[in-house]
């Protein structure tokens, strides 16, 4: 079987842009329902299968297509600008994402604590990172929050 392939000189087409000007990522709380996290709220420290600490927070997007967009999850201490987490990541398609009021909603996303135990966190304020990339767009979003841990 012969393959015809042909190249164009100088032309470059430019792929479609998945983003839009009023781009954005918001950090939310856990869950299926979009609930916005505000500073100082609450969060849930949840132990782990494999040992370690994290908790659960969603991510609404606006403004861009979910297809492709990268998110990078993080903590910090406040007014630091080193980790207290490991790294964690999604890569987002039509089918990992939920779409409420036009937003495309990702739960289940997960900031995974490098620490010893809860008592590093619990508590204390940390600060929630999200970092979204797409194209050449790159968004963020960030709240701090308080870890606590009510369950018996």
């Amino acid at each position: 079987m012969l393959a015809l392939v042909v190249l164009f000189a100088g032309c470059d087409p430019e792929p479609p842009s998945v983003v839009s000007e009023d781009a954005r990522v918001e950090l939310g709380a856990a869950g299926v329902e979009w609930r916005p996290l505000a500073e100082g709220d609450p969060v849930e420290l949840v132990a782990g299968l494999q040992g370690g600490w994290h908790v659960d927070v969603a991510v609404r997007g606006r403004g861009l297509e979910p297809s492709g967009v990268a998110l990078r999850y993080e903590a910090r201490a406040p007014g630091s600008e080193a980790s207290m987490s490991f790294v964690t990541e999604a890569l987002l398609n039509e089918d990992n994402v939920l779409w409420v009021e036009g937003d495309w909603l990702r739960p289940g996303g997960r900031v995974v604590f490098d620490i010893a135990g809860p008592e590093e966190v619990v508590g204390a304020e940390v600060c929630l990172l999200v970092t979204a990339s797409a194209d050449a767009w790159m968004g963020e979003d960030s709240r701090c929050v308080t870890v606590v841990d009510e369950l018996p």
